[in-house]
Order: C-alpha cells, then sequence, then structure tokens
C-alpha cells in the first residue's frame, strides 16, 4: 500500500545522517499502528485514507503525520485521530508526540527536503501489477465462495437464503437484505453468490458493486452530464447485488439514482441484493422511496458468531495457510487463545492470523506463543491481568449462583460447573499458583485445582458448550476491569 516512502527528516540534523534511528523507529511504529488500524477498520476506510497517509518527519520529538490534502485532513481528524494517536502511544517506546498535517501546509522548505512521499505510487503498482499471479495465492485470503464459508447459528439463514437466490428458487421478494454488523462476513456472502449464480448460469447477468463503485460511477457520470453507461450495465443485469449500501446513505442524488435502478431490474423480473450494516427498520439516510424498498425486502440478519464458529474461521485460515507454508502450524492452545484474545467479529479473528504470519518471518518459521501474545496486545491492546476476584465475578455474572455457592463445599453440578471454570481461568489467565488459587476456592487444597484445570482443559477439546461458557466468562472480565471492578 505505499507505506514506506521516502522521507523523513529531523530539525535536529539534517546533513544527511539525519536522525536515522528516529526514522527507522519512527517508521516501525507507524506499520504497527497501520497494522492495528487495518484489522479494525472497514476495507475501503482503510484503503481511501488511512493508506495513504505518509509520515513525514520528527520536528522536536514531534512525528508529522501528513495528509495529502485538506480533504483527506479532515476526514482523519474527524474519524480517525484519536485512535491514531491512542495506538501510537501504544506503541512508540520513545514515547513521541504524533501530529496529523496537511502536506500542503508544510513548510517550503520542509517539502523540499522531504520530497514527494507519494512518488513512488505509480511505480509501486506497477510493479505489484506486474506481479506473477501464481505467487501470489500462497499468502492470499481464501476465496470468498460457499465452500470456504464457515456456516452456522450467526449466518445459517442468510447462507441459505443466498444459495436459494444463487439457484434460482423461490426467495421470497424480489429485493433481499442481508444485514448484521461490519466484519461479520456479509461481503463474503454476496461474493460467494455473485461467483455461484454466475456458475451455475453462464447467461444470467450477474453484476455486483459496491455502493461507493455505484456512487464514484454515478458522480463520474453527472460531471460528464452522460450516466447512460452505468445504466445500461446496471439495468441489463437479472441479478443485481449491491455492497456496503450504508455507504450513500445521506446522499439523496446517489440514493435516489441507486433506486430508479433497482426498480428497472425489479421491474424487468430481475432480483436485487442489498448488503447494508442495520435492519430495515433503523436504516436512516436514504430517500423515502428508496428507504420504503429497503423495508419491503426480505430481510436477513447476520450476526456475531459464536465460539464454535470463531474457532472453525481460526481453523481453516491456519489450514490455507499452512498448505502452501508448512511452517505456520498453530496449536489447539494458539488456537484457544487467539479465540479468547482476540474478541471482535471474524474480520478481526482473521487480521489477527495474518498479523502472527507476519510476526513468523511471512510463514518461514512456525509460530511461538511470544509471538501470539505481541499479535494479541497489537490487535486487542494491552490487557491488565485481572485477579482472582474478578474471575470469580466475572463468573458469577454469567451463572446464576451466589458466591457462597461459587466457593463453598457443595458437590451439586450446578455449582461445581461454574467452580471448575472459575478455577480454570484463574490458573490460565493468571500468574497464581494452583495452591493461591485454592485457597481463594474455600481454601481447597491444591490438587483440587489442579484435577479441575486438568478436567476442563480435556474437555475443551470436544466439549463446545463448555468453550462457549468459558468464552462468555473471559469476555466479561474486560468489561469489570474497565469499569474499575477490579
Amino acid at each position: 500500500m505505499g507505506r514506506r516512502k521516502r522521507l523523513f527528516v529531523s530539525r535536529d540534523n539534517q546533513n544527511g545522517q539525519d536522525g536515522l534511528h528516529g526514522e527507522v523507529t519512527g517508521l516501525r511504529v507507524w506499520e504497527d499502528v497501520l497494522t492495528a488500524l487495518e484489522s479494525r477498520l472497514d476495507i475501503d476506510e482503510f484503503t481511501r485514507w488511512i493508506s495513504d497517509l505518509r509520515l513525514v518527519a520528527d520536528v522536536d520529538s514531534e512525528m508529522l503525520l501528513a495528509a495529502r490534502d485538506a480533504v483527506a485532513l479532515s476526514r482523519v481528524n474527524a474519524r480517525h485521530k484519536r485512535e491514531i494517536e491512542r495506538l501510537w502511544a501504544a506503541f512508540d517506546p520513545l514515547e513521541r508526540k504524533i501530529k496529523l498535517v496537511c502536506w500542503l501546509t508544510i513548510p517550503d522548505e520542509m517539502r523540499e527536503l522531504i520530497g514527494d512521499p507519494w512518488a513512488d505510487d505509480e511505480e509501486e503498482e506497477a510493479a505489484e501489477a506486474d506481479m506473477d499471479i501464481a505467487d501470489a495465492p500462497a499468502a492470499g485470503s481464501p476465496a470468498m465462495t460457499f465452500a470456504n464459508l464457515v456456516v452456522g447459528p450467526s449466518n445459517q439463514i442468510a447462507a441459505g437464503m443466498a444459495k436459494r437466490i444463487a439457484a434460482g428458487a423461490p426467495s421470497g421478494t424480489a429485493i433481499t437484505l442481508i444485514y448484521g454488523p461490519q466484519g461479520t462476513g456479509k461481503t463474503h456472502i454476496a461474493q460467494a453468490l455473485k461467483a455461484e449464480a454466475a456458475a451455475r448460469d453462464a447467461k444470467r447477468k450477474v453484476v455486483y458493486l459496491t455502493a461507493e463503485e455505484f456512487m464514484s460511477a454515478y458522480l463520474d457520470g453527472v460531471r460528464a452530464r452522460d450516466t447512460s453507461d452505468l445504466k445500461r450495465r446496471l439495468r441489463a443485469a437479472t441479478l443485481l447485488i449491491v455492497d456496503d449500501l450504508h455507504r450513500i446513505a445521506g446522499k439523496p442524488g446517489t440514493s435516489n439514482e441507486l433506486y430508479q435502478n433497482i426498480r428497472e431490474v425489479t421491474g424487468s423480473g430481475g432480483q436485487v441484493v442489498l448488503v447494508g450494516d442495520t435492519a430495515p427498520g433503523e436504516t436512516t439516510g436514504f430517500g423515502q422511496r428508496l428507504l420504503s424498498e429497503i423495508k419491503g425486502a426480505t430481510s436477513v440478519e447476520v450476526g456475531l458468531p459464536d465460539t464454535a464458529m470463531r474457532r472453525e474461521i481460526l481453523v481453516r485460515l491456519a489450514s490455507h495457510i499452512s498448505a502452501n507454508h508448512p511452517e505456520f502450524r498453530l496449536s489447539d492452545d494458539m488456537i484457544q487463545k487467539l479465540n479468547a484474545g482476540i474478541r471482535g467479529p471474524g474480520r478481526e479473528l482473521t487480521g489477527a492470523v495474518w498479523s502472527l504470519f507476519t510476526e513468523a518471518n511471512f510463514g518461514e518459521e512456525e509460530p511461538t506463543m511470544e509471538m501470539l501474545d505481541r499479535v494479541i496486545r497489537r490487535h486487542a491492546g494491552e490487557q491488565r491481568e485481572p485477579t482472582i476476584d474478578v474471575i470469580k465475578k466475572a463468573t458469577l455474572k454469567i451463572f446464576p449462583i451466589a458466591r457462597t455457592d461459587l466457593e463453598g463445599p457443595s458437590k451439586m453440578q450446578a455449582y461445581v460447573y461454574p467452580r471448575q471454570i472459575a478455577m480454570y481461568l484463574c490458573r490460565t489467565l493468571t500468574r497464581k499458583s494452583f495452591p493461591q488459587i485454592g485457597r481463594a476456592f474455600g481454601k481447597r487444597d491444591h490438587t483440587t485445582v489442579l484435577y479441575a484445570f486438568r478436567r476442563i482443559k480435556k474437555s475443551l477439546e470436544e466439549d463446545t458448550r463448555l468453550a462457549d461458557d468459558i468464552a462468555r466468562v473471559e469476555a466479561a472480565i474486560p468489561d469489570l476491569l474497565e469499569s474499575g471492578q477490579a
């Protein structure tokens, strides 16, 4: 993405050997910040606004991060400035400040000294285009097909609906809305639908585009005073798929044009699939006519994956990578740690695995727990170690029992089960010894804790309900730490 460009001057020393330590360290920190942002942001947002930023100078220990123009600076300041500052502070060992600036307003003498930070972009893009495509899949993500889609309770209905549409089977209304939070695999379903529909019937005209692509094509047509090419392309579709619908919210001209094209497709007997972030009743920012079409659509939700789905996502991606990089093997403990450490949706899980791939010398080395810890800290932020008391409170939030039952002598399964989970987490999430944990649970002998730990660890291999309960308790811990209940 053109991150490391010709740049970097230091006001302290501009003699040709200027601030070499600062440049290397600063660029390395910025790479870490970029990696974290890439895993958290929508890909279009990251590509358009964040990846285009350039770290250009160190001025009195203040790192200057330049946007191309005032528009880009305004966007980044409004939406991402605080997160960039927070991540920089977390990653920079020299504790420097970072300042967002507009490249066009930097003093002329500094710009002349630095040169154009974006000058090499076209050459780099051309070189990437010339890469032998046979080399790319070795480190590329799996294709977005139904065969590679992890299906579970959170997306089963949406995946089934997409397969019906791909097969040309009855699927309710002519318009279908697939909605849900970012990063949950909606685009995977839409891309799989596109591929499956085209493969089943070569004569079927399938058109897939993002709402932002639609908006860009529409605005280009408006400037040229001719939108006929866009109209012809969309209205010839028998299956029109529009992803990231929310991107054109608040843009009345664009949403009205989309409405007209949708009506043309459905009026000719075609099918339209819209993909967005919100349920029909919560959708805002569109004209009344398009909003009415959305509310009248057959809607299916994609939710956050459960623990079993998250584990399957990790296992499949690790297997995909290891097919080309045999050294890249993730143990069950690593999978479990990733599953627990990265709390976000599937997109964040896959981002963490690819970061681990990079840490392991791009798959040439076997990943270690130390590498994994660094990746989790990078993606999830620095986490405080919970106390035994916090783990107990988290357990009590999930299981409807009293604290006296959790710590007491009762051997009823309703009490033993959460008690053993709490003991297991005390051992895995803290540095407390078995005797220390035993004393915290009604002054039990350390052998009781050891038995609970071994039993839970063994059962985790095949008991998905247990894995899910443990994940629920773990998920409650950060909230307690953040709320000051530690």
